[in-house]
């Protein structure tokens, strides 16, 4: 079973998904990105009881309840470590990062065995660190895409067809994302694109096509910022929205590369980025640690400072204009990243 916060009112307290059983908890209020709720104590105690075991996925703050329940009640305590939380600046924030990591780092000592998707994220990880010698290593679950042709066309419409190319990003606007160092590079890519053209074009020839929730948790003014560039650059962006899981391999399927351009370790690895690759597709990433690692294992890309929007869209040229460079053998890609491994690791895990 999965016990998890009601954050959508209009979510079942309780309901079967997938044969899973799901137990939701009823918040009081909200803090920032997160949850306060006595009714998460109470089901938590209720269902940790009924357990061989706890798996806690962190960050977050209440995870803390049941890791202590669960070591009260002789249970095998597993954290999955996903990434990091780092808040935009502000005295507030700054009291809710200090809170969470307190909260993690407790969970994590209380926990029996720690997984985290790379060595490179946990080595660079200031909560991490502390606790290695108890830390395993698993890629995320990722299966390989699928395409289909009539998703294809609905995204064709609603991206026009007035481009060579087609930059993707997939992120929902969060600042951690780093989206405006991408469109504050539109001149760059304009400029270096015609360079390696022997020819003026006439109109763009690229568009930046974005998918992913348009509303941002708690971050209505970074969503005003990306929407000021947007407007600046209205004739090269296009947002799709969200896109469901199940059809993002279309939306690949149509780009010339995807772009990660995170600023901070609250991205630990992309599973989007392997989606893109399996379908054929090159990224362009930020050298953070963990996001690095799909492209330093496969090649199949460019990783560029954090930040830097000139050295980030001299990248994507490059990509685009050398494509063929980059994109490697897709059964290389699936078996680098192969769901089997992932799903075995987890089973001998969970029988130790």
């Amino acid at each position: 079973m999965v016990i998890s916060n009601q954050y959508h009112k209009n979510l079942s307290q309780e309901e079967v998904l997938n044969g899973v059983r799901v137990v939701r908890a009823k918040p009081l209020f909200k803090i920032s990105k997160g949850y306060i709720s006595w009714d998460w104590i109470t089901k938590s105690f209720t269902e940790v009881k009924k357990t061989d075991g706890v798996v806690v996925n962190l960050p977050q703050f209440e995870g803390i309840i049941p890791v202590v329940l669960g070591r009260l009640l002789g249970k095998r305590v597993i954290s999955i470590y996903h990434c990091e939380v780092i808040l935009p600046s502000g005295l507030g924030n700054k009291i809710v990062n200090f809170f969470l990591n307190l909260s993690n780092s407790l969970s994590l000592f209380l926990s029996d065995d720690i997984v985290t998707y790379t060595e490179d994220f946990a080595k660079n990880s200031k909560i991490l660190e502390s606790f290695l010698r108890k830390v395993d290593y698993i890629y995320p679950p990722i299966d390989v895409p699928k395409i289909d042709k009539r998703v294809q066309e609905v995204i064709k419409k609603k991206v026009g067809e007035q481009y060579d190319y087609l930059i993707g990003v997939a992120a929902r606007l969060s600042a951690e994302k780093g989206i405006e160092y991408l469109l504050e590079g539109i001149p760059v890519i304009n400029d270096t694109m015609q360079q390696f053209s022997n020819v003026t074009m006439e109109g763009n020839n690229f568009k930046i096509a974005i998918v992913g929730p348009m509303e941002p948790v708690g971050e209505e003014k970074y969503k005003r910022r990306i929407m000021s560039l947007v407007e600046k650059y209205k004739d090269y962006v296009v947002f799709l929205g969200e896109v469901k899981s199940e059809d993002m391999g279309s939306f690949y399927s149509l780009i010339d590369v995807l772009v990660l351009p995170s600023i901070n370790s609250t991205e630990a690895f992309g599973m989007v980025q392997v989606e893109a690759m399996m379908v054929g597709v090159p990224v362009v990433a930020s050298d953070l640690p963990g996001v690095r690692v799909p492209i330093q294992k496969t090649g199949m890309g460019k990783i560029v400072p954090i930040k830097d929007s000139h050295k980030l869209a001299e990248a994507v040229v490059e990509v685009l204009v050398n494509k063929k460079k980059y994109v490697k053998d897709k059964e290389f890609i699936t078996e680098k990243f192969s769901i089997e491994n992932t799903i075995n690791f987890y089973n001998i895990l969970f029988k130790k």
